[in-house]
């Protein structure tokens, strides 16, 4: 059978690995996610140069009709000046420029999608090191009562929570009689 020393010695060391090994999770988990939100950044910083990208080629493209057309029309010798002429540019222009802004708002909500992202990201990593500590501090906190649990199961008869006990420095324990100062002139909370 195992000492009971050992064994609560054992419970510490193994709350002591697992408490680290909570950190370290939740460390790494905050890094993946602050990871995916520089990617997610990266993601909206490139759809909004794509949308601008492309927004310039429609402008481009309007110009080259506008010429096209302005070549056409003086081919077959029209007024570029008035009426028609003036009405087809007019619209040729404008559905232009109603192309060159869709294009660069539909790549600023994609953009925008992508930030959603990425701040969903940064509190996941918040998160995540918040668990991880949360998790490794409890289990720190829970370690004596484990080991001390530990210690009884194999056999320790040891208690801190016995009438008269104190630690060896004449520290202030519970006991059965309530909370006992060493000199035993006064008590709190006892019966």
């Amino acid at each position: 059978m195992c000492d009971p020393v050992i064994a609560g010695g054992a419970m510490l060391a193994m709350s002591g690995i697992q408490a680290y090994t909570q950190y370290q999770q939740g460390k790494y988990a905050s890094k993946v996610a602050e990871a995916n939100a520089d990617i997610a950044t990266a993601q909206a910083n490139d759809a909004i140069n794509r949308g601008n990208a492309e927004a310039e080629q429609r402008r481009r493209e309007t110009r080259q009709r506008l010429g096209t057309q302005a070549a056409t029309m003086g081919a077959t010798g029209a007024d570029l000046s008035t009426g028609n002429a003036l009405d087809i540019f007019g619209d040729t222009a404008q559905f232009g420029a109603l192309d060159s802004l869709t294009t660069v708002n539909n790549a600023q909500r994609e953009a925008y999608g992508y930030q959603v992202q990425a701040a969903n990201y940064k509190a996941e990593a918040s998160s995540a090191r918040k668990q991880g500590n949360l998790g490794a501090a409890t289990t720190l906190l829970t370690a004596p009562l484990k080991a001390y649990g530990a210690y009884q199961m194999f056999g320790g008869t040891w208690s801190p929570f016995s009438k008269g006990s104190t630690s060896s420095g004449g520290t202030p324990m519970l006991s059965n009689s309530g909370f006992m100062n060493s000199d035993s002139r006064f008590k709190i909370g006892g019966y």
